[in-house]
């Protein structure tokens, strides 16, 4: 009998980039019980300050958000050295729409995925982008 063992990997620093409290507080709650520690931003600028100081190892980004929304964001962050190696997971409620799609995967986007997102599957994807 073949024995196969699971090592848990371990846990990720995420930046949660969401400007609804309510979505960020489910999300946290989920990452937290999946064993990450968690830190958020309220908005696109708040996303780049926290990206650079706090260095996560994945950032779940938003669009529709006050100051500056996700796109400008996820150009900004990609365009600092500092950060562009940072994956960037994009939720948004225009996932569903292939031209935005297609310009947040050439902003440099790792995905796109469409609210209401299933959190298993964004978690699941979200640990699989980041190199152990």
């Amino acid at each position: 009998m073949k024995m196969t063992s699971t090592v848990a990997a371990p846990p990720l620093r995420i930046l949660v980039a969401e400007d609804d409290p309510a979505v960020s507080k489910l999300y946290g709650a989920y990452a937290q019980s999946r064993g990450h520690a968690v830190t958020f931003a309220r908005d696109g600028a708040e996303a780049l300050v926290a990206a650079a100081t706090e260095r996560p190892d994945v950032i779940l980004l938003d669009v529709a958000m006050p100051r500056l929304d996700g796109r400008d964001a996820l150009k900004a962050l990609k365009e600092n050295p500092g950060t562009r190696s940072i994956p960037v997971l994009v939720i948004t409620a225009f996932g569903g729409d292939q031209a935005m799609r297609d310009l947040l995967l050439e902003l440099g986007a790792w995905d796109v995925l469409e609210k209401p997102v299933d959190l298993q599957i964004a978690f699941n994807k979200a640990e699989r982008l980041v190199p152990r």
